[in-house]
């Protein structure tokens, strides 16, 4: 028989077990729509190449041949689910590079934006809305909420362009190797993108917090005399950390979105630029590569959330 120990371990394995099983069904049905919808909607690739003379003729006949744009759609999808599985996305219509090293060349600096962002998310998401919460009917308890409504409200190219002129203002007589210049160049757009994320993040916050402080363990705490501290604050802040943390794998999804508004707004290298590029080119192999590699990250990111959501909620593994 089984001892009671191990067999609470393995029963506390099945939820993780069927969170990531679920994420690999998504991933597949993700990767099956994008396909789907890129071949059904993008029409003939090809046909775009000889449109704007970027090939000719024979060449075109060749190229649809090696795209498999001559076979059944079927054999199309499992071509494609082929590659995938080694890794081979095809090659660029334009460069004729494989998508996977064309992808691989921008991915860092879409990164490097995305982490920065993700980050800064975070930290003025939790600062925004614990000071929303604890604050109550004071200044700083009212400014905190306007803030991340605002966050909210404005799309990231709003806030883009409104960064850029403000900057533009701050910095049209500062010499070339100005501090401030250097803080554009390289911290404007992960600050303009990570405040965008981060007002959903502060409102988690604020609402999980206020119910937390209204819970029976805080009256009482508050009844026995125990005064406000950050002992307190951070165990009537707990509570609303797994409901947050599964936001935090939205807006990491949100980013990377994002990241194609401001690294064309700020005309910085990255995915986001790349992809726009393909699309108005009609570039079929990268743009797929590069959506389908945005479904896979959104499901990665999810199935993560939901890992450590039922890690920090002993209620959500009884639940599951």
């Amino acid at each position: 028989m089984v001892p009671v120990p191990h067999r609470a371990q393995l029963a506390a394995l099945v939820p993780a077990a069927r969170r990531v099983l679920e994420g690999l069904v998504t991933a597949w049905a993700a990767i099956t729509l994008t396909f789907l919808a890129l071949r059904l909607s993008a029409g003939d690739p090809v046909a775009s190449l000889l449109a704007q003379g970027a090939t000719t003729p024979a060449r075109a006949e060749a190229l649809r041949h090696e795209l498999g744009l001559d076979r059944p759609l079927v054999e199309q999808y499992t071509g494609y689910l082929a590659g995938l599985a080694r890794g081979k996305l095809g090659n660029s219509l334009y460069t004729g590079q494989p998508v996977e090293r064309v992808i691989a060349s921008q991915f860092p600096a879409t990164l490097q934006l995305g982490l920065a962002s993700l980050t800064i998310a975070v930290l003025l998401g939790l600062l925004l809305g614990t000071v929303g919460a604890w604050s109550g009917n004071t200044l700083p308890g009212r400014v905190a909420p306007a803030l991340s409504g605002l966050a909210t409200s404005l799309p990231v190219a709003t806030t883009g362009v409104l960064a850029l002129l403000l900057f533009g203002l701050a910095v049209r007589s500062a010499p070339r190797g100005d501090p401030l210049v250097t803080f554009g160049r390289t911290a404007l757009p992960a600050v303009v993108l990570g405040y965008a994320a981060s007002g959903p993040f502060a409102r988690a916050i604020q609402s999980g917090l206020e119910g937390s402080l209204r819970a029976p363990f805080v009256l009482a705490a508050r009844a026995r005399g125990v005064r406000r501290s950050l002992r307190l604050l951070w165990h009537a802040l707990r509570p609303s950390l797994p409901p947050a943390v599964s936001l935090i794998a939205l807006e990491a999804a949100f980013l990377f979105s994002g990241t194609v508004v401001t690294e064309t707004v700020f005309s910085r290298p990255g995915l986001g630029r790349l992809l726009i590029r393909a699309i108005l080119q009609g570039d079929f192999p990268i743009a797929q590569g590069i959506v389908g590699l945005a479904a896979l990250f959104y499901v990665g990111s999810q199935v993560l959330a939901d890992l450590m959501a039922l890690g920090l909620d002993p209620r959500i593994r009884r639940a599951s």
